[in-house]
């Protein structure tokens, strides 16, 4: 009997050592997910605070606010970026639908949360959805890692540039669904769970129009990378694809004729042959019967393209690029990334579009390393992999995306131009208590960072592109409100941007003026009119002596 007592003994201490480590790599995990979690919120906190946020954030705010009103989807701020107003000299209308500009039908679900938190409902939200992505990815990684290689692909993940930038930095995207959903999505395949397969694998083309492509890679690795499993396979990839067919040919045009006049044109123009408008269908046949053309936009610009790839393989330090496995999954939408153009440059490691390669990427890089864990044991690759995460953090700091981080960074050398944070503050309270004096419901046109500010409302465009918008009827007529900061077109006004941007403003508020709009508030470089008011006195004087102060 003794000896059996000792084996017990022996065996529940052997246990003991076995589950130490897991739940020590749980912790730190469950650590990072934590700073994660309050480090991006308190960014996000800060971008609001600081006027950082902008007119993106806003439209989807509104788009969503709208939902509570009964009128989900549509935004004035949304039309203003539409072909009828852009290509065609149009008035931004109310009763516009974003969803022909973009197809994100699960953003419904947030429509409750934006009631519950108003503006701060969707930047919150990000942080929640990566930081919970990032915990799926480790329950991913410890089915197929030991534990202290699956909490350093975790780790990696909240310390990945491609992760940190478009999260914490930028304003909410619907891609920042995305991850989580792939997680999901991949977690439900490796378990045969098939309640999980099919919920992700329907949730993640709704998110946007073009996610449909993420499926069809997945389907296209499930397919060759498990055998067995090709009926799956290749109803994945038929679904994702026909999704994208069905949704940018047959649902976008139903509300409006953007995805074929202007996203199409902006972003594969280079395969048009000078056409103005082309279906995503059209687009992808004029692409195949130009190969050379395909071949250079693969290829160029270089150096774009390689810092890109090195940026988002740093934080896994670049097994990604070694693992068939991450290839297949990233594939797809990267060949889309690399293969487009457009104002806002695709290969940029800042913004939303790393969400589309950014899942594929770690899980790739997770089977990769089931194969070669003995590889983790070496001391002195564990320290390089420390190194890069230290690097990847300390890119996404310097990178300063958005001037997100202009309390640290000086967005300026040469000439010196550095925002004191508690200056920041001050003035974005100054102009937060400003607009306060808006009345709720009333017609509003703002400047760029007071717009997430100001998008609970009906009728909210962006000053200076435009101060009318076109009613239900068709009728122009002009906002009630108009509410301009300029404080930092004034400090970069060295810059002739900034300066142009400046002087038009200045321009279209005299034009206000004197179309009956008065002076209703001026403090630090914001100004307040309000439509057939006689103003306040001391306010017109302060506005003129700011604007006298401008070198016209």
């Amino acid at each position: 009997m003794s000896w059996l007592i000792m084996m017990e003994d022996s065996m529940a201490t052997f246990q003991a050592n076995e589950s130490r480590p897991a739940e020590q790599s749980q912790r730190r995990v469950l650590l990072a997910a934590g700073l994660f979690l309050i480090v991006g919120c308190a960014l996000q906190w800060w971008r609001l605070q600081s006027l950082t946020a902008s007119m993106d954030q806003g439209i989807l705010m509104q788009v969503l606010w709208n939902g509570l009103r009964g009128h989900p989807f549509e935004s004035t701020l949304s039309s203003q970026l539409s072909t009828n107003v852009i290509h065609s000299g149009e008035l931004p209308s109310l009763g516009y639908h974003r969803l022909g500009q973009h197809f994100t039908p699960i953003l419904a679900l947030w429509i409750p949360l934006v009631g519950l938190l108003g503006k701060w409902a969707l930047p919150m939200l990000q942080v929640v959805l990566i930081t919970a992505a990032g915990l799926v990815l480790h329950r991913l990684a410890t089915k197929h890692l030991k534990p202290e290689l699956a909490a350093m692909v975790s780790i990696a993940f909240y310390c990945a540039n491609a992760v940190i930038a478009p999260c914490m930095l930028a304003n909410f995207t619907d891609l920042s669904q995305l991850p989580l959903c792939v997680f999901l999505l991949l977690l439900g395949l490796e378990q045969q769970q098939l309640w999980l397969t099919i919920a992700a694998a329907l949730v993640i083309p709704l998110i946007r129009e073009d996610t449909g492509v993420v499926l069809m890679g997945i389907g296209l690795w499930l397919g060759l990378r498990r055998s067995g499993r090709w009926p799956l396979a290749a109803t994945l990839i038929l679904f994702g694809g026909a999704w994208v067919a069905i949704t940018t040919n047959l649902l976008m045009p139903m509300f409006s004729a953007d995805s074929s006049q202007r996203f199409m044109v902006e972003n594969f123009g280079q395969y048009l042959e000078g056409r103005n408008q082309a279906s995503s269908l059209e687009v992808l046949g004029l692409a195949l019967r130009q190969p050379l053309i395909l071949v250079r936009e693969l290829v160029t610009p270089p150096g774009v393209t390689i810092t890109y790839l090195i940026a988002q393989g740093l934080p896994l330090i670049m097994v990604p690029f070694l693992s068939i496995d991450s290839w297949l999954l990233m594939g797809l939408p990267l060949l889309g990334l690399m293969l487009a153009q457009g104002f806002n440059n695709p290969l940029s490691i800042s913004i939303r579009y790393t969400y589309l390669v950014v899942p594929g990427l770690f899980a790739g890089a997770i089977f990769w390393w089931q194969e070669r864990q003995a590889l983790f044991e070496s001391r002195r690759l564990r320290r390089i992999w420390a190194g890069a995460l230290a690097l990847s953090c300390f890119f996404t700091v310097t990178g300063n995306p958005n001037k997100s981080l202009s309390w640290i960074i000086p967005d300026s050398i040469q000439p010196w131009i550095y925002r004191n944070p508690m200056e920041q503050l001050r003035h974005g309270n100054k102009a937060l208590d400003l607009i306060q004096r808006i009345p709720k419901g009333s017609r509003v046109a703002a400047t760029t960072g007071l717009i997430p500010h100001l998008a609970d409302r009906e009728v909210l465009i962006r000053f200076p592109y435009h101060y009318q918008f076109q009613d239900k009827d068709g009728n122009p007529d002009f906002v009630d409100w108009v509410a301009v900061d300029m404080h930092n077109q004034k400090l970069f006004q060295t810059y002739s941007k900034q300066r142009r941007g400046l002087l038009g403003n200045l321009r279209e508020l005299d034009d206000l003026l004197n179309q009956g709009y008065g002076v209703m508030a001026f403090d630090d470089d914001v100004v307040l009119l309000q439509r057939n008011a006689s103003g306040d006195n001391e306010a017109q004087k302060a506005f003129e002596r700011f604007s006298k102060t401008v070198q016209r």
